[in-house]
Formats: C-alpha cells, structure tokens, sequence
C-alpha cells in the first residue's frame, strides 16, 4: 500500500536530478568544458612544436641515419624534410620576381644543382661533426614569424678541434617548420649564394652559373 507513493516520490526526484543535470551539462558545453570541445585550439597552441624543438628532432633524425649508414636516398629524403631549397634557389637570384627572369629555360636545372649542392654540403657539415653533439642554445623571434635557432657544434679541422657557432633560419611551409638559411660563424649561405651567382650571372648568364654549380658538385665528388 505505501509502494506507490515511493515510487512516485522517486520519479519526481530523478526527473529533478535529470533537469539539473542537463542544466549543467549546458552550461559547462557553452564553456567549452565538457570534451574540450571549445578548448581545443588552447591546446593546439599549448603543444605546437617550436622551431627550435622542430630542428632538433629533424636534424637528429639526419645524423642517425648517417651513423647508421642509411642510404643515398633515406638520407636525401630526411634532409629534404628539413631544408627549404625553393627559398634559397629564390633568394640566390634576388627573388621571386627576378628568379624566372635570370635562370630562364634553365630553372629546372639551375634548381636541381643548388638543391644537390646544399644537400650535399649539409651532409658533410653533419659527417664533420658526429663525433661531438650538437648544443641547442636558443632561439629567436624574428618578423614575419621568421625565428632564429642558435647551435654551437665541435669540428676536427687541421687536427685540431674548434667550436663553431651555426644559426639556423626557420620558417613554416605548409605548417611545417624549414630551414631557409645557414649563418655560419655570421656568414649566410643565402647571402653567399646570392653574392657569387649574380655575379657569373651577369658575366656568363645562367648558363655559366649552371658550368659553376655543376663543378663545385664534381670536386665534392672527387673528394670523397
């Protein structure tokens, strides 16, 4: 006799529980709380990968690989990951807007050399120094979302072991973090680049530019 008035009681306490529930449950959703479903890009931000974190895992990536033998082509697409060619073939001659100008038909040619010869350098760069680690020390901010990352490496030269100082030029190229220039002890490659293949450029045209690229590639080579 008494089971029914329970019963209705306890239907009333649980559509009671029911509406608080669901009135919280909306409320915590407009927050953004619930699922993180609001939260998201937060996190998205909390875990990017800096440029300095991103060179790190690439570079150390390549530098296993050569301990470990890897081949031609395991290697080149490592490096590849790492290295931004289209920037540096760019600012080697002045640019975008004067890039098709100055290499002409030859662009395809004149890409693919500077990519070997930078691949190529870079690699001896890391085979010079895998005995001794690579220091992280910082990076830095620059415009544009341009950073700066700062390493110090040791190399044998001459029989005898120095510190070199090699700051690494970052930018993003869709959302992933590239080199886009190597200043060594404050001399930039891009700059370099740019200094010597304008200048055959208007001497010799891009051909001549395309017979000096071909031979500094032939002479690390023959010195292998």
């Amino acid at each position: 006799m008494c089971a029914a008035p329970t019963t209705g009681i306890q239907n009333q306490m649980n559509r009671l529980r029911a509406r608080v529930f669901s009135a919280s449950l909306t409320g915590l959703l407009g927050l953004g709380v619930v699922g993180g479903l609001l939260a998201t890009p937060g996190v998205a931000q909390a875990t990017e990968t800096s440029a300095i974190d991103a060179f790190r895992t690439k570079h150390e990536a390549v530098v296993k690989l050569v301990k470990d033998k890897a081949t031609d082509a395991q290697l080149q697409a490592k490096v590849d990951e790492l290295l931004d060619y289209d920037y540096l073939a760019n600012a080697a001659l002045g640019g975008p807007d004067r890039y098709a100008q100055i290499c002409e038909a030859r662009c395809d040619d004149f890409a693919d050399l500077l990519t070997r010869l930078i691949r190529e350098n870079y690699l001896r760069m890391i085979r010079k120094a895998e005995k001794h680690p690579v220091e992280y020390l910082d990076e830095v901010a620059g415009k544009n979302d341009v950073y700066k990352v700062t390493t110090q490496v040791k190399i044998e030269k001459n029989g005898r072991e120095q510190t070199v100082t090699v700051d690494y030029v970052m930018h993003k190229v869709d959302g992933k973090w590239q080199v886009r220039d190597i200043i060594t002890e404050g001399v930039s490659l891009a700059k370099t680049y740019r200094y010597e293949i304008n200048k055959i450029a208007k001497e010799q045209g891009i051909d001549g530019v395309i017979r000096k690229l071909q031979d500094k590639l032939d002479a690390l080579d023959a010195g292998d």
